[in-house]
């Protein structure tokens, strides 16, 4: 057997063919479970309407955090220009546009959020 001064080992058979043997490596690590070190406090986040933390914050289903009063202004806005261009008044995000399936002018089709913090993965 011959073996060279690396981690890895190299064994020479009767048949001189070369056989290559690495250590076995470790198990990779689970990723960490969410814990109250990697939570952000909502107010480190901004409305990306009007830039302020977001004040009754609504969760669009495109995942944008609004504060609720600028997220229902600005759809019903667009919507109402829409139906102006002669185009059906189709709810949808003010951010990324992606359409609002179950909006009804009253918070249906989003979700109001009343936590204290979110997760950042």
């Amino acid at each position: 057997m011959l073996i060279i001064d690396s981690p890895t080992e190299f064994t020479v058979a009767s048949t001189s063919k070369l056989q290559r043997s690495l250590p076995p490596s470790p198990p990779p690590a689970p990723p960490p479970a969410p814990s109250r070190n990697n939570l952000e406090p909502l107010s480190a986040y901004s409305c990306p309407i009007c830039f302020f933390p977001p004040t009754n914050a609504t969760l669009t289903p495109c995942g944008h955090v609004c504060c609720g009063p600028c997220l229902f202004t600005a759809v019903k806005t667009m919507a109402q220009r829409g139906v102006m261009a002669g185009e059906r008044g189709v709810p949808r995000c003010p951010v990324c546009r992606a359409q609002i399936p179950g909006w009804d002018g009253r918070g249906g089709g989003v979700i109001g959020l009343k936590v204290r913090a979110m997760f950042s993965l």
